[in-house]
């Protein structure tokens, strides 16, 4: 996630418009409060009150929240279930971000996601262990990924992913 971090950093280094600077700046806030530090209070500062998460693509993750998660308190909730099983890890998350765009309204972009995970989080969390894997072992989950992040009033209103259906689980070498 350190790499996504300095991405944001350089495109923020790049532009001559304040308004996306600051844009880019929230966005270096939350992930860093969600991933890095697991504060749940910056985290949720950087969202609107009303705000809703969508994911499109992923049969696992629509399953688990619905495909929409509308309201704040579970917005929270699911924040601190993540930041608690270790999805939310600074060094067992990764994005390699091949497009970027911004506007006065919306940050988006596309890539790669590699999350590294220990068998046992994959099993308290109900995914199926890969062939051959236990849950003494480590796997990483590849998925190409698109994000839409809507913004009002210098917050944050949502995370809209888009996943590459279920992606790929490996056991880590």
């Amino acid at each position: 996630m350190a790499r996504f971090i300095d991405f944001l950093e350089a495109r923020k280094a790049e532009t001559e418009n304040p308004k996306h600077a600051a844009m880019i700046d929230l966005l270096i806030e939350h992930s860093v409060a969600e991933v890095r530090d697991h504060d749940i209070e910056r985290t949720m500062a950087t969202l609107v009150d009303d705000c809703v998460y969508h994911c499109y693509g992923d049969p696992v993750a629509i399953e688990q929240q619905g495909g929409r998660v509308a309201d704040r308190e579970t917005v929270r909730a699911n924040y601190l279930e993540n930041m608690a099983n270790g999805m939310l890890a600074m060094d067992s998350l990764e994005v390699e971000v091949e497009h970027f765009f911004i506007s006065d309204d919306a940050i988006a972009w596309d890539g790669c996601t590699r999350l590294r995970l220990p068998g046992t989080a994959l099993a308290e969390a109900g995914v199926p262990l890969p062939d051959g894997g236990t849950v003494d072992d480590v796997f990483v989950h590849r998925s190409r990924a698109a994000i839409v992040i809507p913004f009002r009033d210098g917050l944050m209103v949502a995370e809209d992913f888009s996943l590459d259906g279920q992606g790929t689980w490996e056991k880590a070498a």
